[in-house]
């Protein structure tokens, strides 16, 4: 099969790492970009909460960016975010960046002192705090940050230790979506909606779905909590066209009794990942959602979300692989084990963190992304583009 995603637009770099070119110059003139085009469209619309326009979005995230400047927060200053999914959480992110500052999402899940390690590390000097009044005042909009800036420090879950910062700058923010508009093959002319129903505080939920909709001035739907049912029903109320979610959520939906009451007709991309699927699982999401596009996902936290993409046309055929490189990553399989052909993949690309590790406070606040590679993970060659991994994860 021919490479199937659109490469055009893409020109190597001075590093010869490939790029987008003609991307907007920071995270927030997307934002601004979609106020201006659909200003009295749903941006947000948090489950048994309000329902809010660009325009309403724009106003309150500016009013948070003013509150954290008369706090005292600066361009380039980190401002951890404890928020749980909701609008809120939207609020705080998009203030964070308005003010010029470096958002630190913050695992709702860690424990008192990760928590207190993943502030300390980041440097954080502000905290978004649960039960607390969002930061207000006067509107502000500091709109120079460009594309190596540091944008945000989203945290690993941890796995060999306390937790380490992945630094995300505005063109990997940028680049991740516009490698998920091409990987899904989204209609950029009509309207779409995606159910958020995984943490806002991963790089699935908010790189892959929150941003990547409010670039075609789309609509999130956010769950504060996973329900399966609640899940079900928004799928058809709201008319869902944008689909991205785990396996085990996939599965569970599949297993209600009432499944085939739902109307999923609405659902023209559907994704997964952060989990090996079975094939059988895949088949049977398909006949479940037979309008759909159906595609697997894989990538890090490293590399702002999707680093290769197993589009619909191999997806029930080749499940046990991850697919192609996105557009702009290269991919390469390291000392292959010659029985298994099991080894370790490595990508450099510019969705790639330009530093992970301890203490990204101690590093400097503008920071580039040439010539950066993500991390490694295990990795095999397969028929279907690059590789079948053991450690997924997006």
């Amino acid at each position: 099969m021919a490479y199937p995603f659109d490469r055009s637009g893409i020109e190597p770099g001075p590093d010869g790492i490939r790029r987008y070119v003609n991307l907007p110059q920071n995270v927030p003139a997307m934002l601004r970009s979609a106020v201006d085009h659909r200003p009295d469209g749903e941006a947000l619309v948090e489950l048994g909460g309000e329902r809010v326009t660009y325009r309403q979005l724009w106003d309150r995230a500016t009013r948070v960016a003013g509150g954290l400047r008369a706090a005292g927060v600066q361009p380039g200053d980190r401002v951890a975010n404890r928020l749980p999914n909701g609008n809120d959480w939207v609020y705080a992110f998009w203030g964070t960046l308005l003010a010029g500052a470096v958002v630190v999402p913050v695992n709702t899940r860690f424990a008192e002192p990760e928590v207190r390690y993943v502030v300390d590390d980041s440097g954080a000097g502000y905290v978004v705090e649960p039960g607390a009044a969002l930061p207000d005042g006067e509107p502000l909009e500091t709109t120079d940050q460009g594309h190596p800036d540091l944008a945000a420090i989203f945290y690993t879950s941890g796995t060999t230790g306390f937790p380490k910062g992945a630094m995300t700058t505005h063109e990997n923010f940028l680049s991740n979506v516009e490698t998920c508009l091409r990987c899904l093959a989204v209609d950029r002319a009509e309207p779409v909606s995606t159910l958020i129903s995984v943490p806002l505080f991963h790089v699935t939920g908010c790189n892959s779905q929150l941003l990547v909709v409010t670039a075609i001035a789309g609509t999130s739907v956010i769950m504060p909590a996973f329900e399966v049912q609640a899940f079900l029903r928004t799928i058809q109320d709201e008319r869902i066209s944008v689909l991205t979610t785990v396996p085990a959520i996939y599965w569970l939906a599949l297993q209600q009794p009432d499944f085939a009451e739902n109307d999923t007709s609405s659902v023209r991309s559907l994704s997964y990942g952060g989990a090996p699927i079975a094939p059988d699982l895949v088949h049977r999401i398909q006949q479940a959602f037979p309008t759909a596009r159906v595609g697997n996902g894989f990538g890090l936290t490293e590399t702002a979300s999707v680093s290769t993409y197993l589009p619909h046309e191999d997806a029930a055929e080749h499940a046990d692989t991850v697919g192609y490189p996105a557009p702009v990553v290269d991919v390469r399989l390291d000392d292959p084990d010659p029985v298994s052909g099991v080894g370790s993949c490595s990508s450099a690309a510019r969705t790639s963190s330009p530093a992970t590790g301890a203490s990204p406070s101690r590093r400097r606040r503008r920071s580039s992304t040439a010539g950066c590679t993500a991390a490694t993970w295990p990795a095999s060659t397969t028929r279907v583009g690059c590789r079948s991994s053991t450690a997924r994860r997006t």
